[in-house]
């Protein structure tokens, strides 16, 4: 396990993580299984966006799989330490700076943005951009053991 992880009280699970989990990936899908093994075993909060929900809905619906986005959502409302976070105005805004200064979609800007404002301690994703962007500890999927 990655030390940053290990350390982490309020982790943020950012979209690659989520689908990569989803996907059952053969390289990533144990590495997020354990980081949510751990999450639970120390009970750590795990927040996530709802933007998340929106991109991994939005291709459930596209493959016709309406009763899986529905099922996505039952993960984020009603799983043990999940905690997912609001678009606020103060989210809106700080995405706004990310995505008017630096490389990022606006989804990725929006996730990043909900990190920060959310209080997370860590942030576990696919994206390296993130590392530069905060203060907060970044682990991207392939930091961890």
């Amino acid at each position: 396990m990655n030390r940053a992880l290990e350390k982490s009280r309020v982790l943020f699970l950012d979209t690659g993580a989520i689908v990569r989990l989803l996907q059952m990936h053969p390289d990533y899908y144990p590495v997020v299984s354990s980081v949510l093994d751990f999450a639970y075993e120390n009970n750590v909060t795990l927040l996530v966006s709802n933007v998340t929900l929106f991109e991994i809905s939005k291709k459930a619906f596209a493959l016709g799989e309406g009763l899986l986005s529905r099922q996505y959502r039952e993960f984020f409302e009603h799983s043990r330490n999940v905690k997912p976070c609001e678009v606020t105005g103060e989210i809106a805004v700080k995405a706004a700076e990310y995505a008017g200064t630096q490389k990022l979609s606006n989804e990725e800007s929006l996730r990043l943005a909900t990190a920060y404002v959310c209080g997370a301690d860590c942030i576990l994703t696919d994206t390296a951009a993130f590392r530069d962007l905060t203060d907060v500890p970044v682990v991207l999927l392939d930091d961890v053991e």
